[in-house]
């Protein structure tokens, strides 16, 4: 094949793709209070779109396969919160206007996944979610741990707790 029928064959391919292949999936910021996981975006993502609106967050433990959904709540109809980097939501903590699953006991030494279902106002942004890893520790004075999973490390590859994080030396 020529370079001139490759070029064709390329942009024939592009062209016809779905839109919806051209999104983007932003990372979303994990945290804890209390040694309970808390979901949000980062200042950064909050820069960049704006107020986000959350239509729904999903929960799943992914150490186990196919993964299990351990805790979700969804807002009902056009119904969305917005979603600013210093508000936290917390595991098992169901917003007002929110239908939800009953929450599962998180267990330490397992990786779980959260999906924010929100995306920006602006049309032409292609975010349209925001997903995180993390895993739970157990402490030395018996409590636990969330460690985020960031996008960079071999564990949100590997989708296994990494062994020796800095909580588990230092407690």
């Amino acid at each position: 094949m020529n370079h001139r029928h490759l070029i064709l064959c390329l942009l024939a391919t592009l062209t016809s793709m779905d839109a919806s292949a051209w999104s983007r999936m932003a990372e979303a910021e994990i945290s804890s209070f209390k040694g309970i996981p808390c979901f949000t975006i980062s200042k950064k993502e909050e820069r960049r779109n704006g107020t986000p609106m959350l239509g729904a967050l999903m929960v799943y433990d992914i150490s186990i396969k196919p993964p299990v959904e351990v805790w979700s709540f969804i807002l009902p109809g056009a119904t969305t919160l917005p979603m600013h980097a210093k508000t936290c939501y917390l595991y098992g903590k169901v917003p007002a206007e929110a239908e939800s699953t009953a929450a599962t006991m998180l267990k330490t030494g397992r990786m779980y996944s959260v999906f924010l279902n929100g995306r920006p106002d602006d049309p032409s942004d292609s975010t349209r979610g925001y997903k995180g890893k993390f895993c739970l520790i157990a402490t030395t004075n018996g409590g636990q741990q969330v460690i985020p999973i960031k996008r960079d490390m071999q564990a949100w590859i590997d989708e296994i707790c990494p062994a020796n994080t800095p909580a588990q030396k230092g407690q």
